[in-house]
C-alpha cells in the first residue's frame, strides 16, 4: 500500500451545485423522485425512462451511491479537460471500470453500466434561493448518447452500454462558469462510502472560500448529509464519514462539536 505522504494527487473537477445537494447515498424505487432541500440549495431530480421497441416503457430510478458519483466526476472531469462535450466511453465496460479505478467483475460492471444509463437519461432542477427570491436552472445532464445493448443471461433482459455522449449545453456551462477542484485520487480512497465524498465535496467548495470560522448545525448537516436517517441516527453515525472525508482532504480545517461543526479557512484540497 502507498504511505498517505506518497500518496499521488489527480486534478478533477464537479460542478459546485453538487456540493451542496447531492444524489440519494442509496437505491430509491424506480420512478420514484429524489428531493433535497439544504440550507444552501434545493435539488429535484426526475428519472428517465426506457422506451423499448415494441413501445414497453422501463421507469428508471434515480442514480445513488459511490458510483453515480464516481461517474459524474469522471464526466465533468473529462469534459473540462478537453474543452468538449463529447465524451468517448467505449463498449467495453471494463475501460470505464478502469477509469473509475473500480475492481473488475460482472456484478460491478452491471452496476456501472446501470448508472451510468440513468444519469443520461435524467432531468433536474437545481433551485438557489427561496420561495421568495431564488435561481432555478432546469436542465439535462446528457444532450444525448449512443449506446449497444447486452442481453443478461440472469435476466434474459437487455441492457444498454452507454458507449459515447453528449453533455447538454446548460450543464457544460454551468460546469465552466463553477468547477470545483477536486483530487481524484483522494476521492478514489474513500470510494466506499459515498457520504464521505458528499462530505469531501462540501468542505472542497466552502473552507477556501471561507474569511473565518464558521459554525454549521447538526440539522443543517442533517438536512445536506443525511436526509435518508433520522436526526439522532444520523449524529451518531456522522463522525466515521467526516473521519473518511478529511482523511482524503488533509488540508481541510475543521473542528466537531456539541452543536455541530466549525469550518476555518483552509487551502483547496489540490491545486489547479
Amino acid at each position: 500500500m502507498v504511505r498517505e505522504a506518497e500518496r499521488a494527487h489527480e486534478l478533477g473537477y464537479t460542478y459546485s451545485a453538487w456540493c451542496l445537494a447531492g444524489l440519494p447515498h442509496r437505491e430509491h424505487p424506480a420512478g420514484e423522485d429524489w428531493l433535497i432541500a439544504t440550507d444552501y440549495a434545493q435539488l429535484l431530480v426526475r428519472p428517465g425512462v426506457r422506451v423499448l421497441d415494441d413501445g414497453t416503457r422501463e421507469a428508471l430510478a434515480v442514480p445513488s451511491g459511490t458510483i453515480a458519483r464516481l461517474l459524474l466526476i469522471d464526466l465533468q472531469s473529462e469534459a473540462l479537460e478537453k474543452g468538449s462535450r463529447d465524451i468517448e466511453l467505449g463498449p467495453n465496460p471494463n475501460l470505464l471500470l478502469n477509469r473509475l479505478g473500480l475492481s473488475r467483475g460482472g456484478p460491478v460492471s452491471r452496476k456501472v453500466v446501470d448508472q451510468l444509463e440513468r444519469i443520461c437519461r435524467l432531468t433536474l432542477d437545481f433551485k438557489i434561493g427561496n420561495d421568495r427570491r431564488a435561481i432555478i436552472v432546469n436542465e439535462r445532464i446528457v444532450e444525448a448518447f449512443e449506446y449497444t445493448s447486452q442481453e443478461d443471461p440472469r435476466t434474459k433482459r437487455r441492457t444498454p452500454m452507454v458507449e459515447r455522449l453528449r453533455l447538454s449545453e446548460a450543464f457544460f456551462n454551468e460546469l465552466r462558469r463553477h468547477p470545483i477542484p477536486v483530487d481524484r485520487a483522494a476521492i478514489a480512497d474513500i470510494q466506499n462510502s459515498p457520504r464521505a465524498i458528499d462530505i469531501y465535496l462540501f468542505l472542497a467548495f466552502r473552507l477556501p472560500a471561507l474569511k473565518s470560522e464558521t459554525p454549521i448545525s447538526w440539522t443543517a448537516l442533517w438536512r445536506q448529509f443525511g436526509r435518508e436517517k433520522l436526526l439522532r441516527t444520523f449524529k451518531a453515525e456522522f463522525r466515521e464519514p467526516l473521519a473518511l472525508a478529511l482523511a482524503a482532504y488533509r488540508e481541510a480545517k475543521v473542528e466537531i462539536g456539541d452543536r455541530g461543526l466549525v469550518l476555518l479557512p483552509s487551502p483547496p484540497p489540490i491545486q489547479r
